[in-house]
Parts: C-alpha cells; sequence; structure tokens
C-alpha cells in the first residue's frame, strides 16, 4: 500500500481492510452485535471483504462509469484476487491501482452514508471524486501501458471526460515539403464542442510536430479552461505523451518543468493520454486548414468550419448517446 502512493485515509481504510477491521455487516454478525449479514444495497449477498472488495453492485456501477470516461480499471472477483492483481499493477499502471483503490473506499463511505442518513453518493458523484483524488496522488501522469492493453476497446472512439472535466484532442501534420500544421479541439463531458484551433508553421520532424500541438494550447486556452474541475490532454502520438509524462514526473521529483510546459500547471487538474486516431478524429480533420493558416473556432456558426467536421461531431455525440 505505501507503495501505490494513496491518500493517506484510503491507505488506512486499505490497511484496516486488509486486517479484516472493517464493520461489514458480516463481521457485525460474526460477532453477534447484529443478525444481519447482507449489504445494505444488494440485500441478499454477505456484506465481507469479497464484496467491499469488489463484488458490490454500487462498486461495478462506478467502475462502468469510468470505463466510459476512458479509464480501464478492472473488476476483482474475491479480495485475494483483488490483492494479487494491484501488486501485479504496482508500477506499471500507478493510475488505475489508485483509482479502483479509492472507488473502493468511496462506494464504503457512501455505504455508511445510506446506512445513517438514508441517502448516498451518486455513481457520478463518487467517480469524479475518484479521478479528483487519484489524479492528484499521480500528478499529471496517465500511465500508458493501461492503455496499450486495452487499445482495441478503449480507443476504438472519442471518450467523453468526466463531469465538470475538459477534454482536448491535439494533433500534428507533416509534408513532405516541410509545410506543417497543429490543430486541437476541445469538448465538454456531454461531448458538446467549446473551440477548435489551428495554426501552420515549418518543421521537418513529424513527432516535433506533434508536441508543439500540445505547447500551442496556450496561446488559445481560455479563462473557462482554467475554471474546468480537470483537463485530459489526448493525442495519438505515443512517444510524445510519453516524453510530457516524463517531463511531469521531473516537476513532481524535483519541482523542476521546462517554461514551455510551466502553463499545464495552471490547470486544476490535468491527464496527459494516449488515443488512437479513430478516437482523435476531429482533430484530424483540421489537418488540411491548418496547413493553410491559423484559425481559431469558439462556436458551431462559424462559416468556415468545413461540413465534415460537423458530421462526424454528431457521429461521435450519437455513439455516446449524446445529442
Amino acid at each position: 500500500m505505501k507503495r501505490l502512493n494513496l491518500n493517506s485515509k484510503i491507505e488506512l481504510f486499505w490497511w484496516r481492510l486488509y486486517n479484516n477491521a472493517i464493520p461489514s455487516n458480516f463481521l457485525l454478525a460474526k460477532r453477534r452485535i447484529s443478525s444481519f449479514y447482507g449489504c445494505p444495497r444488494c440485500r441478499e449477498l454477505v456484506e465481507d471483504n469479497n464484496h467491499i472488495g469488489g463484488q458490490c453492485v454500487k462498486i461495478r456501477k462506478v467502475i462502468a462509469l469510468l470505463t466510459e470516461w476512458g479509464f480501464y480499471i478492472p473488476f476483482y472477483q474475491c479480495f485475494e484476487d483483488c490483492l494479487e492483481g494491484l501488486q501485479k499493477m504496482i508500477g506499471r499502471e500507478d493510475l488505475a491501482t489508485n483509482l479502483y483503490c479509492t472507488v473502493i473506499c468511496l462506494v464504503w463511505k457512501s455505504r455508511c452514508k445510506l446506512i445513517h442518513t438514508d441517502k448516498e453518493d451518486s455513481d457520478t458523484s463518487i467517480a469524479a471524486n475518484d479521478i479528483s483524488y487519484a489524479v492528484r496522488r499521480n500528478f499529471l501522469n496517465l500511465q500508458l501501458e493501461n492503455w496499450d492493453t486495452n487499445q482495441l476497446r478503449l480507443s476504438t472512439h472519442w471518450h467523453p471526460p468526466p463531469p465538470g472535466w475538459i477534454k482536448i484532442n491535439v494533433d500534428g501534420i507533416l509534408k513532405m515539403n516541410c509545410r506543417a500544421g497543429v490543430r486541437g479541439v476541445a469538448r465538454d463531458d456531454k461531448g458538446r464542442f467549446l473551440l477548435a484551433f489551428g495554426n501552420s508553421l515549418q518543421h521537418w520532424d513529424a513527432a516535433q510536430t506533434e508536441l508543439c500541438a500540445v505547447l500551442f494550447l496556450k496561446n488559445v486556452v481560455k479563462y473557462w479552461i482554467f475554471e474546468a474541475q480537470g483537463v485530459i490532454i489526448e493525442g495519438d502520438n505515443k512517444n510524445i505523451i510519453n516524453l510530457l509524462q516524463k517531463s511531469i514526473k521531473n516537476w513532481k521529483d524535483n519541482r523542476a518543468i521546462e517554461d514551455n510546459l510551466a502553463f499545464l500547471l495552471d490547470f486544476k487538474q490535468v491527464i496527459l493520454s494516449y488515443s488512437s486516431r479513430s478516437g482523435n478524429k476531429l482533430a484530424d480533420i483540421c489537418a488540411n486548414l491548418s496547413l493553410e493558416g491559423s484559425f481559431l473556432w469558439e462556436d458551431l456558426l462559424n462559416n468556415s468550419i468545413p461540413p465534415l467536421f460537423l458530421h462526424c461531431l454528431k457521429e461521435e455525440c450519437d455513439a455516446i448517446g449524446r445529442s
């Protein structure tokens, strides 16, 4: 648990869970304090460590919601499998392990709230708080291995960010004559268009062009983006995302960051993530426009927005059940 870099309260919760010190209904019945063994939500299922550690229907609903937002978190059938799985993920998928451990703790707190007040937190609220806790502990760092393993399942289409967050998809393009362009599209948790930008430049390196797309954000970012709960910056160049994560990790360890990346620290929370091209379609559509010059779209009534862009936006909103 020390190696997972958890919030201190969540670490304490897991220490108690491991030592069978959580006052579950099974434990209370076993000590003859209560006669009810079941979960207050599921009713018919025994509320023991296996149930608290992953079997509860509330946990599965929250994890399903996180998966819908593009975060892969595994399911475990029993507490022993859970501990074994977390052990294997340490050092490789730190954000996923942190998300899972935090979900278990927050769902338990919500269960206690249900017992004492007959009300509990919604699935969306728990999932959003889970990400806030986990990202603060794994500052700006989304483990790429987590996405590689599940690439076909998670990145076949665009995923909405958590409520109150903004996702910015960025991309770069490079032609044989060294004409290059950078572009990006910002959308909210309902898939709604917020802004799109593009800029032309001269370059000779395709990877560096992708990096320029991220760096160009500081020229177009608006005040309301800084007010969002968090920002997910998503690109389809794995090497550049990996490079940015290493730079941010250096800030976390040494409090030193390159000047051109310092603007990322102005956001409340930032996640850098990798997506396949199929999950980055809107930014890719802006490619030819960015080669011709700079543009900034802040509403869909702009006459320069091509019909293909609007059609793709509608398709992706329909795919996630938003209109």
